[in-house]
């Protein structure tokens, strides 16, 4: 029996790992870079406590709770309101803020391609403005996170919808794939990064005076805003709508060169990434799902996955 369940763990990780690499299924890697980075996600399950980065439900935000508090795949199944469509319209009605805040406060995992456990974390800047949000409800309604209706389950559905970098905080988000986080939950090293968009920016025809990334219908005149955000850079060059393979990734170094000081305090010193333009939508079962520019996708699910459980096993986390 033990023989068997080794190859269906290996065979398991084989297709989580198929997925991961996978442009049409889930967020890919550069092509040049999937050999090496494989190695990495292997070699990153284990570590030693030196090498290891602060959790990351407590590097999320300096007001966060300790290690300790650290929340584990147990309490975040009791807060079924999390997870089950109509619990989770009883208990906000409508607090789609506080929604968010949650999720971010317990550590909370999105499920991207049957079996990706990403975890979800906020920025400093937009835990803040979604907080404000949250607790003024009466005054604020109109700047709530939207979730659009299942038949918007596309970005290029939604109305007014451009290419473009343009972020609201409402409707679409700016954020980041990240990779080759030990400590993310899940169990399997990836983190999504929600972070705070200039609100004052506007949108308009590209020319002289403006640019805009590849592929570009309009330039978005917004700054870089969030510490933890978009630097100028990601702003000036961001072409979600292109695949993958076609994108500039950034090593910790270059996120720091580019003003995001922190990043391998807070994400390690392994850690890359990609930016995406996210939104928010509904799909014909009320589940809720953040979904990248690209079409790539995740729910909100209850602790680890079996890929991320049989990497646990394999791997000693």
């Amino acid at each position: 029996p033990t023989h068997y369940t080794m190859i269906a763990s290996v065979a398991f990780l084989f297709a989580s790992a198929s997925c991961a690499l996978s442009p049409t299924l889930a967020f890919q890697v550069n092509s040049s870079a999937i050999g090496s980075n494989i190695a990495r996600s292997i070699g990153s399950s284990i570590v030693t406590d030196a090498s290891k980065p602060t959790p990351l439900t407590t590097m999320a935000s300096s007001t966060t709770a300790t290690t300790a508090d650290a929340p584990t795949d147990e309490n975040n199944a009791s807060k079924s309101y999390l997870y089950v469509p109509s619990e989770r319209d009883e208990h906000y009605r409508g607090n789609i803020a506080k929604y968010l805040l949650d999720l971010d406060d317990v550590g909370a995992t999105f499920d991207f391609c049957g079996g990706m456990m990403f975890q979800l974390v906020l920025s400093d800047k937009l835990k803040s403005h979604l907080q404000t949000i949250s607790s003024n409800t009466n005054n604020n309604g109109d700047q709530q996170p939207v979730i659009h209706p299942a038949s918007q389950s596309l970005m290029n559905r939604t109305p007014d919808y451009q290419k473009s970098a343009a972020a609201d905080n409402t409707s679409i988000f700016h954020g980041r794939e990240l990779r080759q986080i030990p400590t993310a939950n899940g169990g399997m090293g990836f983190v999504l990064q929600l972070s705070y968009a200039d609100p004052s920016g506007t949108v308009s025809a590209i020319d002289e005076s403006n640019v805009a990334g590849k592929g570009a219908e309009a330039a978005w005149s917004g700054e870089a805003v969030d510490p933890q955000g978009w630097s100028s850079e990601e702003i000036a060059t961001y072409d979600g709508w292109r695949g993958d393979s076609f994108r500039q990734w950034r090593k910790g170094s270059m996120y720091e060169a580019e003003g995001f000081d922190a990043f391998s305090d807070q994400f390690g010193k392994e850690a890359f990434g990609l930016n995406h333009r996210f939104f928010l939508h509904l799909d014909d079962r009320e589940r809720m799902w953040l979904s990248a520019e690209d079409g790539c996708e995740g729910t909100p699910s209850e602790g680890r996955s079996l890929m991320g459980k049989l990497g646990g096993i394999l791997f000693g986390k």
